[in-house]
C-alpha cells in the first residue's frame, strides 16, 4: 500500500486500533488519550520507514537546538548569529547549545568572545548589547 494512503487511513482509525499500532511501529506501550499525537507520529514513523530517517547531520543539527531552560541564561535560541560592528570590523558570533562560535572557534561564553574581540575584559552580554 501506498505510504500517502497508510497515512490517510490513519485518520479513520480508532484511538484504541492507533494505540495498537503505535505499539508495533514503537514497540512502548501506548500512554496518551489523544487520536491526534498518534496520527502525527505514526505517519511520520510510515514515512520514515519508507523513505529512511534524519541524516546524522540533520540529528545532529535538531540535537543542538534544544538548549535546557536552567542553562539558557536568557540568551537567544540556539542558531542564532549575533551581530556586532567593534572598529569598523562587523562581528559574528552564533550561539550554540553549549556556548558559542566565533571565527570557527568555539567559546564557553559570550564574555570570552567579546575578550577575544576587544582584547579587555568586558560583559559579553553588555559588548553584544543583549540587556535591552
Amino acid at each position: 500500500m501506498q505510504v500517502s494512503m497508510q497515512i490517510a487511513l490513519l485518520e479513520r482509525k480508532s484511538l484504541v486500533e492507533l494505540q495498537a499500532l503505535w505499539q508495533k511501529y514503537f514497540d512502548v506501550k501506548p500512554f496518551s488519550l489523544n487520536k491526534e499525537f498518534y496520527v502525527s507520529r505514526i505517519a511520520y514513523k510510515i514515512q520514515e520507514l519508507a523513505y529512511g530517517g534524519l541524516s546524522a547531520s540533520q540529528q545532529k543539527l535538531i540535537a543542538n537546538m534544544y538548549i535546557p531552560p536552567e542553562n539558557r541564561n536568557n540568551l537567544p535560541p540556539t542558531g542564532t548569529r549575533i551581530v556586532r560592528e567593534y572598529l569598523g570590523v562587523e562581528h559574528i558570533v552564533t550561539v550554540l547549545r553549549d556556548g558559542f562560535e566565533y571565527n570557527g572557534m568555539k567559546y564557553t561564553s559570550l564574555s570570552a568572545v567579546a575578550k577575544k574581540i576587544t582584547g579587555r575584559k568586558i560583559s559579553g552580554r553588555y559588548f553584544f548589547a543583549l540587556d535591552k
